[in-house]
């Protein structure tokens, strides 16, 4: 017997899989925001610079894991491909702002 290849364009979505694939990414987007949070709080960064700060920094993390958790190909592990890029944005936005403000206000208050 001889082993079927299976066929990307053929392949069955599990919803638990989705799911969990989903789950982590909010976990790395939301570890991954407060950490971004912490540098710009400790930084100085203030209005336009720091949201600059957090997109760019997003893009940069969705480029790392497009390459190394999806290995280029998001569409085995997402039913939108670009899910990659922006699931989890806007929520990791709040913990950002919540680390970016923290951390600011620890170290600049009396600046």
């Amino acid at each position: 017997m001889s082993a079927q290849q299976i066929n990307p364009d053929d392949a069955l979505y599990v919803d638990m899989f989705i799911a969990k694939n989903s789950q982590t990414m909010t976990f790395i987007r939301s570890s991954y925001s407060a950490i971004l949070g912490l540098a710009a709080g400790t930084l100085g960064l203030t209005n336009l610079s720091g949201f600059i700060f957090y997109f760019l920094g997003s893009a940069f993390l969705s480029v790392l894991i497009f390459l190394l958790k999806t290995k280029a190909s998001p569409a085995l592990f997402f039913r939108q491909p670009l899910d990659v890029f922006t699931e989890g944005v806007l929520g990791g936005l709040f913990s950002y702002i919540l680390f970016w403000t923290l951390l600011y206000g620890i170290i600049h208050v009396y600046d």
